[in-house]
């Protein structure tokens, strides 16, 4: 496991992005992450696009997570994020990209047509961020390891975490989300997972400095992966 510390998050997602072009070609599978985190990754990527260095015409992508309950075009799905903040500013093939159906009537049959997706699928790098509570993707604490694809129920601090996004009111945020299991995430070939701020690092100790690795620190379970790189900003490094 490489761990970097940076003085600031442009500088971490500058890096994390350099890291990432060394790892892929034009024709790889993303596995791509939502909120605050990644947001000055996702810009990197599209400069670099714009310049002209880099084509996402045959990239695959597989998202982590969405909320149960909300649209897609609500401002705050993460399909919608993901249009927003990368796929409507490069040439990625909309067709390729995949976000969990949070919203489909028949939530069972969705998360078994994305569970199959992914078993036919090989991640070549996968983008997470992390919890405060070491949540990855949206797999709580004492979510089993062995996880694959299912629904969650959202932690209270991990609910009142995303109000921000929601006007700060916690009664308008989801409370359920489909998320992609541990599992699904540690058959990616490499991880980078990336953490800013102080209330980060907590779980960045557990990962980097910690000996156990524990269901109830979801983000432990990265110690057992064979290419991990931490890439965390001065205020998330527990040193």
């Amino acid at each position: 496991m490489k761990y970097l510390v940076f003085n600031s998050k442009k500088e971490a997602s500058q890096e994390a992005y350099k890291i990432i072009k060394s790892l892929i070609n034009d024709n790889s599978t993303l596995g791509l992450a939502t909120g605050s985190t990644p947001t000055d990754l996702y810009e990197e990527m599209i400069a670099d696009y714009k310049a002209g260095n880099f084509s996402y015409k045959n990239i695959k992508s597989y998202n982590l997570d969405e909320y149960v309950g909300i649209s897609y075009d609500h401002p705050e799905s993460y399909h919608k994020f993901m249009d927003t903040n990368l796929f409507d500013h490069v040439d990625i093939n909309k067709e390729n990209t995949h976000v969990p159906d949070a919203s489909a009537e028949d939530l069972e049959k969705a998360l078994k047509s994305y569970q199959e997706e992914l078993n036919n699928t090989q991640i070549d790098v996968q983008i997470l961020g992390v919890g405060s509570n070491g949540h990855i993707g949206f797999n709580e604490p004492g979510t089993s390891f062995e996880a694959g694809v299912h629904v969650v129920d959202l932690k209270q601090e991990t609910i009142e975490a995303n109000s921000r996004f929601f006007n700060n009111d916690i009664n308008l945020v989801p409370k359920q989300a489909v998320t992609m299991g541990i599992k699904d995430i540690m058959r990616a070939k490499h991880i980078i997972l990336l953490a800013f701020g102080k209330a980060k690092q907590q779980a960045i100790k557990s990962l980097i400095e910690g000996e156990e690795i524990t269901e109830n620190i979801p983000c432990t379970v990265l110690k057992n992966h064979p290419s991990v790189y931490v890439l965390v900003d001065k205020e998330a490094d527990f040193k």
